[in-house]
Formats: structure tokens, C-alpha cells, sequence
């Protein structure tokens, strides 16, 4: 194989490590690039990833996802390093906030980070993508929420109501209770935006969406004490296995790196992967109209130039 390289984002914990962690066993031809908020964290993982899969083409660049800037400058320094061509990037790194909070440009911090940030991510560096490259979106089967969350799976309207949330005006209990599930119903109409608009580009890359599943064994579970993170954990896994939402940081994270590694997946693209099953998503996730004005509204909020949007 040649010499190739990963961009895993959030890839120092939970499932973007298990999966960077996999990728990197899987042939030493693989150069991983985790992109990381924290230095500190990123090198400890860095460490631990070489000890466990004994590659040595484990490397970090910074990378806040809640900052429109460094999302922009990742890509000088991600050209500085001189890394392998590179292959696929794997928009991994997520957060779900109780409270509202804001990005550094003024987003809401979900949407912000999770659709909006990788977004413009692999914008930005899909000039640099192989042609037969991968990029893989982690979604997440709460796109279509349990019934006590939503009577009806939540169809995309607006990525500035989404975008501003609680900036004018007071948010009603089901917009908040709903902004993960938004971000990640925006993934997926992204994924298959991106698929049409590379075909029609002429372009072999493919992108795909993967679903982990509730993951109770990752960071991803929300902070507190260990006894209410043990309860919430034990819970969260009980409903999980009772709906057939259930993942785990190790089981998913080697699902997802196959998306990356086996040749089952190439030339697959606009496809949705649930914990190694290939399924259908929400019927609103279909909306080819909804998905035109996500990408057009997307781009607008990020005041992306033409340099930009390659597609």
C-alpha cells in the first residue's frame, strides 16, 4: 500500500481514538493525524496509540472546532508537516451541552461544532483529498429521536434558527431538548448533499455517514460525579440495548475504521452506516431541497469565499 494519510478529529479519546487506533494496526502505511482542542491530551494519546498499535506515523495538529479561525488555520499547518498524501478524513469529534452556549463566532455551540465546524473543514481541504479518498461523517441514530423526545423525526427548516438558537428570542423546550439530533440530521443531509455534488464534479471521493450507537463507555457521557456518571452510564446503556441504539467506544470504533481501511468500501458513497450495517436514515434526512439549503445557508453563515467551495 502507499503511503497514505487520516485526519481523525477528536481523535485523543472514546471512539475517534479506538477508530485512529485501528486504522493504524491496520498497516504502518497509514500516517494518523489526530486533530485535537487540547496539546496536552493529544500528545498522551499519541504516546499510547504507538505503544498499543507499535506505529510510529502518529502525529497532532491543533484544531477548535468552535472557532472558525482555527478551523482555517488548520490547514496551513496541517501543509507545514509534509504528512503523506492524504486519504481520508473522519469527522469524528462531537459535544451535546445541557445548557446554551455559544461558539467563538457567536453559533450554538452543538450545531456549531458538530455540523458547522467540520463543514468547513473538509471544505478546506478537499483540494488536498486523494481521488479515491474518503471523508466519513459520524452521525448518529438520534437524527430520528426516541418518542418520548419527538413524536415525528425532526426535518430541517433553517440552519440560522438552528445557527442563532436563543440569540433573539427564547427558545421552546422541544428546539433545545432537539439540538443534537438537528446537528446530527445536518450531518447526514451534508453527507448526501456532498456525494451528488462530487459525482456531478467528476470526483471518485466518497463520503459516507457511520452511526456508533449510544456509546455509555466513552467521554461523550455528560460530566458529574462518578456515582451520577456510573447511574447515567447504567441507564443509558439499559434503554440503549432495549431500543437497538447500543455501541461501544471499541466495537464501533473498529466498524468505523473499516470505512477507511477494507476495500468493501470503496467506490460506496452517500451511504449510511449503522455499527457495520448499511440502512436507510429518517424519511426529512432525504430532502434534496432541505439539503441545497443547508449547504447554501452553511456556507453563508461561514462566509466561505470561492477559494472555499470547491464544489
Amino acid at each position: 500500500m502507499e503511503k497514505r494519510t487520516v485526519i481523525v478529529t477528536g481523535g485523543n479519546s472514546g471512539l475517534g481514538y479506538q477508530c485512529a487506533k485501528n486504522i493504524a494496526m491496520k498497516d504502518k502505511d497509514y500516517t494518523l493525524v489526530l486533530a485535537c482542542r487540547n496539546p496536552e491530551k493529544a500528545a498522551k494519546a499519541i504516546q499510547d496509540m504507538k505503544t498499543e498499535t507499535g506505529n510510529e506515523n502518529i502525529y497532532s495538529v491543533a484544531l477548535d472546532l468552535a472557532s472558525l479561525d482555527s478551523v482555517r488555520t488548520f490547514k496551513e499547518l496541517y501543509k507545514k508537516e509534509n504528512f503523506p498524501p492524504l486519504y481520508s478524513i473522519v469527522c469524528n469529534a462531537g459535544l451535546n451541552r445541557t445548557p446554551l452556549e455559544y461558539t467563538k463566532d457567536g453559533f450554538e455551540m452543538t450545531f456549531g461544532v458538530c455540523h458547522l465546524g467540520h463543514f468547513l473543514l473538509v471544505n478546506e481541504m478537499l483540494d488536498m483529498v486523494a481521488e479515491d479518498g474518503r471523508i466519513v461523517f459520524v452521525a448518529s441514530d438520534m437524527h430520528r429521536p426516541p418518542i418520548m423526545m419527538s413524536l415525528t423525526a425532526p426535518a430541517f427548516t433553517d440552519a440560522y434558527k438552528l445557527a442563532y438558537l436563543g440569540k433573539n428570542e427564547k427558545p421552546s423546550g422541544k428546539d433545545m431538548n432537539l439540538r443534537y439530533s438537528m446537528a446530527k440530521l445536518s450531518n447526514i443531509l451534508c453527507v448526501y448533499e456532498m456525494a451528488d455534488r462530487l459525482n456531478a464534479a467528476g470526483k471518485k471521493i466518497t463520503v459516507n455517514a457511520f452511526n456508533p450507537g449510544l456509546m455509555a463507555d466513552t467521554n461523550f457521557m455528560p460530566t458529574g460525579s462518578k456515582v451520577k456518571k456510573a447511574l447515567i452510564s447504567a441507564g443509558s446503556t439499559m434503554v440503549a440495548k432495549l431500543t437497538n441504539r447500543y455501541g461501544s467506544g471499541l466495537t464501533s470504533g473498529k466498524e468505523l475504521a473499516k470505512m477507511i481501511t477494507e476495500e468493501s468500501f470503496a467506490g460506496v458513497t452517500g451511504k449510511y452506516n449503522d455499527r457495520g450495517t448499511i440502512t436507510k436514515t429518517s424519511e426529512p434526512s432525504y430532502d434534496k431541497k432541505a439539503a441545497k439549503k443547508l449547504w447554501e445557508q452553511s456556507a453563508e453563515l461561514l462566509k466561505m469565499n470561492q477559494d472555499e467551495m470547491i464544489l
